[in-house]
């Protein structure tokens, strides 16, 4: 089962985007802070296949931080930045990450990343 790691302070929105992954049939962990997220890929992070990060992460460093450690401890993650601002995607983002503006439907946020992966159709 494929691994999605998802970084968002809303919970509501952590929430729907994790059910929504999960009925694709992709194991989810949640992180509601960057401190969270950070102990989680320091533990686990050769498991995921994907990171999705809400760049505005409140208090403390942002999605951004987050995805730069998760790539130095699993090179091949790929990552998808979520977000409700204008992002400077090419001055702070990771290679090859892809951005996913706020407001968006989880299902769609989820059939995305099964494209992403290369799993095959989400429908």
């Amino acid at each position: 089962m494929t691994a999605v790691l998802v970084v968002e302070d809303e919970a509501d929105l952590l929430e729907l985007v994790q059910d929504a992954l999960e009925r694709r049939g992709l194991r989810v962990r949640a992180a509601a802070s960057d401190v969270a997220a950070y102990e989680i890929l320091e533990a686990e992070a050769p498991d995921f296949r994907v990171l999705i990060a809400d760049i505005n992460l409140g208090v403390g460093t942002t999605g951004f931080d987050v995805a730069r450690r998760a790539r130095s401890l699993n090179p091949d993650l790929k990552v998808v930045y979520i977000t409700g601002h204008a992002a400077h995607l090419e001055r702070y983002g990771v290679a090859d990450a892809v951005m996913f503006p706020k407001p968006f439907y989880a299902d769609e946020l989820a059939d995305q990343v099964v494209v992403l992966m290369g799993d095959g159709d989400p429908a």
